[in-house]
């Protein structure tokens, strides 16, 4: 399926992909495509490969009309992946089209959104060499992850705070990932995993109904909410990006030992995102 991921530029889009494309997927993600093409053409896309499985064949091919109808209306496109299959496959599309094309693993996602946005990896080089101090401004944009636990709660709260001092856009954003069909690549006989979308769709739906209800409460007028397909921590930072955010606040559960060793949300967001993170942290009942 496909998912828009918003974006705060004029002429970039995003989306992420996730489990086998059908034809059907194509069907209703096609003409939002030309749509945006033919309001801003030419533009620049990022595509986000996550839990991806491929192309069923008459989705490939509709993947790949599409593309050479439409090869000039795109300036650069962006692929995110994990696997060495989908760097292959980015690479022999490349000789198809004129478009410029780059893959890139998902820890590189910075340097993907700043190829989009036409930003020299060499001209940022130099910026680090510089010894001067850049000046600190006011935060914009405040991205707060939640989960509806105690601990997002108070990061919510946080977040609004920080946004009330600084006149601060306010986003709350939430996480689902879709059910895990952990033998459907080895039992040709199971079930394909639409046919429980049905079950998808109602815990997104849940989760869009409670996040309504917590925006609803915080009586502050420049707030938006998201409710997004993914692993949490990804799906954050790219967000994130995607918005130019310039603080991310997200709630800890104060984990120690061999739990902290393996990671954790808020751990995996302090490590990888290139804009403020604020930890809040559940005191001690």
């Amino acid at each position: 399926m496909f998912q828009e991921i918003p974006v705060n530029e004029p002429n970039i889009f995003a989306f992420k992909a996730s489990g086998r494309l059908t034809e059907k997927d194509y069907q209703a993600f096609l003409p939002k495509l030309n749509s945006l093409l033919q309001e801003h053409s030419p533009l620049s896309l990022l595509i986000e490969l996550e839990d991806f499985h491929g192309w069923e064949l008459k989705a490939a091919w509709e993947d790949f009309k599409f593309g050479k109808d439409h090869d000039a209306d795109f300036e650069r496109i962006a692929i995110i992946g994990d696997k060495q299959w989908q760097r292959w496959m980015t690479a022999l599309g490349k000789g198809f089209i004129s478009t410029q094309v780059r893959f890139f693993q998902r820890d590189e996602l910075p340097a993907a959104w700043d190829w989009l946005r036409g930003i020299d990896a060499g001209e940022q080089a130099d910026d680090r060499t510089t010894t001067e101090i850049e000046p600190l401004f006011p935060y914009s944009h405040i991205v707060v992850a939640v989960d509806f636990s105690p601990h997002s709660e108070r990061a919510v709260s946080r977040a609004l705070e920080l946004a009330r001092l600084y006149d601060a856009r306010l986003s709350l954003i939430h996480t689902v990932e879709h059910i895990a069909y952990p033998y459907y690549d080895y039992d040709m006989l199971m079930s394909t995993p639409y046919d429980f979308l049905d079950e998808d769709q109602a815990i997104h739906e849940s989760a869009v109904e409670r996040l309504k209800r917590i925006v609803e409460a915080l009586d502050y007028p420049d707030v938006q909410y998201e409710v997004l397909w993914g692993v949490a921590k990804t799906t954050v930072l790219s967000y994130a990006e995607a918005q130019n955010a310039d603080l991310i606040v997200a709630g800890s559960h104060g984990r120690h030992g061999i739990a902290r060793l393996m990671g954790s949300t808020s751990t995996g967001i302090v490590g990888n995102a290139r804009c403020d993170v604020t930890i809040v942290r559940l005191p001690d009942r």
